[in-house]
């Protein structure tokens, strides 16, 4: 199963247990369809660098987890129709780490190619040096 990470920012307006009764609600929802979390970071109460929804503030949870595809889009659904959520995210990581080999290898080309040309001026100046000569 692909792993997901998904960061939610709540309205900082909320009571603890109605904040918890919240998450409660989309961990129930996730291990309803089938996803186990994995790791759980909880940042709080933090200052946004904009505005969102008249808010200053927004409380920041980050969850990983792990599950099938089925769960992405009743998870999504929940979390728009909740005037509780500022904003939120949600990733393949798998897809994510994907991409990130991906430009590794490409990067490690290019630098591989400029160090071959790189040597192939070497050797061509030091070639019409000893020409000179």
């Amino acid at each position: 199963m692909p792993l997901y990470e998904l960061g939610v920012i709540i309205t900082p307006s909320l009571a603890d247990e109605e904040r918890e009764a919240f998450l409660g609600e989309l961990k129930e929802l996730l291990a309803k369809e089938g996803a186990t979390i994995v790791k759980e970071d909880v940042w709080g109460k933090r200052n946004l660098a904009y505005s969102i929804k008249h808010e200053r503030e927004g409380f920041y949870v980050f969850w990983q987890y792990e599950g099938p595809g089925t769960v992405v889009k009743p998870l999504e659904y929940r979390l728009r129709l909740s005037d509780q959520v500022l904003r939120c995210l949600n990733l393949n990581l798998d897809r994510e780490m994907q991409r990130a080999r991906k430009m590794e290898k490409v990067r490690a080309e290019q630098k591989a190619a400029k160090r071959e040309k790189k040597g192939q001026r070497a050797e061509a100046s030091a070639a019409a040096a000893v020409a000179e000569v």
